[in-house]
């Protein structure tokens, strides 16, 4: 396998030319492997339940059409987005300091 096939490698080569890409591409990589962890997670417990009869297909679906659910989705969505955003949406509280930061 030559290194051009390496994808750690060439993922490496960002570093030497943007850290900033680095360092997002880094953060989009850890996210993505919580994505993996859960979606896993999520296939085991719902193996699991359909093996001992507690959930099936048509179960699921039932579930994610009641009221209740909708409506905690929804709030769930919300409080998500609103939490995602506020870094770039919501004023910063903490003093600016670049005044003192930078030397003239």
């Amino acid at each position: 396998m030559s290194a051009k096939d390496d994808l750690v490698a060439e993922l490496g080569k960002l570093g030497a030319r943007d850290p900033e890409a680095a360092r997002l591409m880094g953060m989009v990589m850890a996210l993505a492997g919580e994505v993996f962890v859960l979606k896993a997670q999520l296939e085991r417990l719902t193996r699991a339940l359909e093996t001992g009869g507690a959930v099936d297909a048509k179960r699921l679906a039932a579930a994610a059409a009641q009221e209740g659910m909708t409506k905690w989705l929804e709030a769930e969505e919300a409080a998500f987005a609103r939490s995602l955003t506020a870094p770039y949406l919501e004023p910063d509280l903490s003093v600016n300091a670049t005044k003192w930061m930078r030397s003239e």
